[in-house]
């Protein structure tokens, strides 16, 4: 019988302190696969960074990197840079990784619908437990949004292929150029297959709303992406003015995808400032380096016509910004009056995307959402109709790559829970073990500049999709990936043996550490009497675990050994000796 041991899971007794790790959706082991790489052992480091994540490639170029946002690094200067290492471990450790060998399994058969980041992150997990899984895609090449919805200068197809192949070898078979709903119905599949799992994403352009959107020359920008992507008939943009409307990566895609096919002029029409819009400085950086403009603070109100026909321009209307929104932002309040028209030939609205729900139709009777989404349990994900699942965008409307492959580990756990009518068991692979080792490195407390990833020439980048970003020289990953706090050593104290000599308060760069104060009784009784702090109801020392950067000079100077770190590692076989640096 197949052991059922969800590997990716995690709870918060081993990760609560290591920011990184708890940040990231599928809660990585990013210190564990940092120190290997700063060892040069990049094969390692993939290996560990697989347990968790399916596409360890892809999240190494468009990961939304949520770990950064809680790397302790940004208290001395500027986090790791955790993203670019994680395509470190993967570019580094290709002519060398073993992908499995070819698999047959032999349990239940499942159904998933769509071959984006969630469906074939589910895919890869049932797979993995035994369970025969069949993949139908629409389209002609795995990825979903990966694929049709960024552009290959950001992430290259053969990226895309190289993950898709491993899922492949686990035993999940890919039918593509299905379409359920017309190729085959769901009922067929509910007939062939134990479950069924819709992870079909959001491909529909959202419309913006405003009169004239009818007008040609007018394009969602979801839709010009697949065009690009797909090959397909691509508006001749050459010597042309085209107007994006967002502030997320789908609108930086569009337009620089549309410098690189010729466009003249390239405006990204914002509703907001700088300091609100979503997609990080990176993007924007890379954006005004190739001649994008950003226009802030408007907003459309109309697409306008010459001759009733063909777009000529679009009208914009001022804003300020009022009271935070919901999402935590300034809310965009339009200034009577303000409006103007800006000339162009183009407009492409990039403001978000929604689910195709024409595969729902037939004579099953599915429940819909206020919203017009499918509606699922929220912690089983099951949908109205028995032994059908559903997660991903396709419910949510777009969403970060990371953020979908973990409700893929969620969708997994629900599907095998279910076929095996009971609750699935979770196991972690992170054990604590106690340390004595000095941690100390300079690099540790002393503000070191982060490495940033060279770019291909503009000359280049202008006039081809070749990848922009360069992964970091050997020299440059071991760097950057020294600057690493170790968070995962874990302060640990004992008042029973504390003397209260302060060297560990004396010794702190960070000057995280204080001494409560005594009583002269408390104090004698500490010396004369030798009653424990802890038997007076002391503290003793305290930290600031927001301060501490695991230096362990607190540790070698203490006299009693009541200051020692437990560290959280993985079980992961780190063998093998470091890989010869190449300078």
């Amino acid at each position: 019988m197949t052991k059922r041991i969800y590997e990716f899971m995690y709870d918060d007794r081993t990760y609560h302190d290591i920011p990184c790790q708890a940040n990231c959706p599928v809660h990585t082991d990013v210190e564990g696969y940092i120190e290997l790489i700063a060892e040069g052992n990049f094969e390692g480091a993939h290996t560990l960074i697989r347990e968790t994540n399916p596409f360890p490639s892809v999240c190494g170029r468009v990961c939304q990197h949520y770990c950064e946002r809680g790397c302790n690094r940004m208290m001395i200067d500027k986090s790791v840079a955790i993203m670019q290492l994680k395509r470190v471990a993967t570019d580094y450790s290709k002519a060398t990784f073993k992908f499995p060998e070819p698999t047959i399994n032999t349990l239940e058969r499942v159904a998933i619908i769509g071959a984006g980041p969630c469906g074939l992150t589910t895919a890869h997990d049932l797979a993995k437990l035994g369970y025969r899984v069949t993949v139908f895609e629409a389209m002609a090449h795995p990825g979903g949004m990966l694929r049709y919805g960024i552009p290959a200068y950001r992430l290259p197809r053969e990226v895309i292929d190289y993950e898709t192949e491993y899922i492949k070898r686990l035993g999940v078979e890919i039918r593509y150029n299905v379409r359920v709903g017309e190729d085959i119905t769901m009922e067929e599949l509910l007939d062939e297959f134990k479950a069924v799992f819709i992870a079909a994403g959001a491909h529909k352009a959202v419309k913006l709303n405003v009169p004239g959107e009818d007008f040609k020359g007018v394009y969602g920008g979801s839709d010009f992406m697949r065009y690009v992507n797909m090959g397909d008939a691509v508006p001749n943009l050459y010597d042309k003015t085209v107007c994006v409307i967002g502030g997320g990566f789908s609108a930086m895609d569009v337009s620089r995808t549309s410098i690189r096919l010729g466009a003249k002029k390239v405006y990204i029409l914002y509703r907001r400032t700088r300091d609100e819009i979503p997609v990080n400085e990176k993007e924007i950086i890379e954006a005004e380096e190739e001649d994008i403009e950003f226009k802030y603070l408007v907003s459309p109100v109309e697409l306008v016509s010459s001759d009733g026909e063909n777009l000529s321009g679009i009208k914009v209307i001022e804003n300020r910004l009022g009271e935070p929104d919901s999402s935590g932002r300034r809310r965009p309040e339009p200034i009577p009056g303000s409006e103007f028209v800006i000339d162009c030939d183009f407009v492409m609205p990039a403001v978000s995307q929604t689910p195709d729900n024409s595969l729902l139709e037939g004579k099953l009777e599915f429940n819909m959402t206020n919203w017009g989404t499918l509606e699922v349990d929220r912690e089983t994900l099951k949908t109205n109709i028995p032994r059908v699942f559903a997660a991903g965008d396709f419910i949510t409307g777009t969403r970060d790559a990371i953020v979908v492959i973990a409700e893929g580990h969620r969708a997994s756990v629900a599907i095998d829970s279910f076929i095996r009518g009971k609750k699935a068991e979770f196991k972690r692979k992170d054990k604590i073990t106690e340390t004595s080792q000095t941690m100390t490195k300079q690099s540790m407390y002393d503000a070191i500049p982060r490495v940033y990833p060279a770019t291909i020439p503009m000359s280049t980048r202008l006039s081809t999709f070749e990848e922009v970003e360069r992964v970091f020289n050997l020299r440059e990953a071991m760097d950057e990936a020294d600057r690493c706090l170790h968070c995962n050593n874990s302060w640990k104290y004992d008042s029973d043996v504390c003397i209260l000599c302060m060297n560990c308060v004396d010794v702190c760069p960070r000057q995280c550490l204080s001494m409560d104060r005594l009583s002269e009784l408390q104090f004698n009784r500490l010396y004369n009497e030798n009653i424990s702090l802890k038997e007076q109801g002391v503290e003793g020392i305290n930290i600031d675990r927001d301060l501490c950067i695991r230096c362990n000079f607190c540790g070698q100077v203490c006299p009693t050994d009541a200051i020692s770190f437990a560290v959280c590692t993985s079980q992961i076989e780190r063998a093998g000796k470091p890989k010869e640096l190449v300078k």
